[in-house]
């Protein structure tokens, strides 16, 4: 039962913190608006957009937002399901973000200033958000189907 709450705990963490992630790039076009016939779907064209003219800082902070939140979001969901902190897990759900966000960095211009804060929150935050969703369940005791199969 353990290791099917630990699969559980990452899994639901990786899309909990996805759709956190989503939600504020989502969110982000509403405060920044791309110029018109700049679909922020058609990633080509996105792309085209940034290496000419960049992003406004405002709107990279929305993204260091989102991502660092997400991997938040994700430690966090993870804890709060394993029902401790979970460093262990919460270090891989960080690396899996950082993996992503290298990844994005690859294809899409960024200043030096949003390279290193990008890469540099997301371990540490997906340790904050285990950190803090483990101890809000750790103190529990737990159910008694829970302690006969543990």
């Amino acid at each position: 039962m353990q290791l099917l709450r630990k699969i559980m705990a990452v899994v639901i963490g990786i899309v909990a913190g996805s759709v956190f992630n989503m939600a504020v790039v989502t969110a982000s076009h509403a405060v920044f608006p791309l110029p018109p016939g700049v679909d922020p779907n058609d990633f080509e064209a996105f792309k085209a957009h940034v290496e000419a003219h960049g992003l406004p800082a405002g709107a990279l902070i929305l993204v260091l937002i989102a991502h660092a939140g997400g991997s938040f979001v994700s430690g966090f969901v993870c804890g709060l399901i394993a029902r401790r902190p979970w460093h262990a897990a919460a270090i891989g759900l960080g690396l899996l973000w950082t993996c992503g966000g290298a990844a994005m960095l690859f294809m899409l211009p960024a200043p030096a200033w949003f390279a290193v804060a990008d890469i540099a929150l997301y371990i540490p935050a997906a340790v904050l958000g285990v950190r803090m969703g483990g101890a809000l369940t750790a103190s529990r005791p737990p159910r008694p189907a829970e302690s006969a199969g543990s």
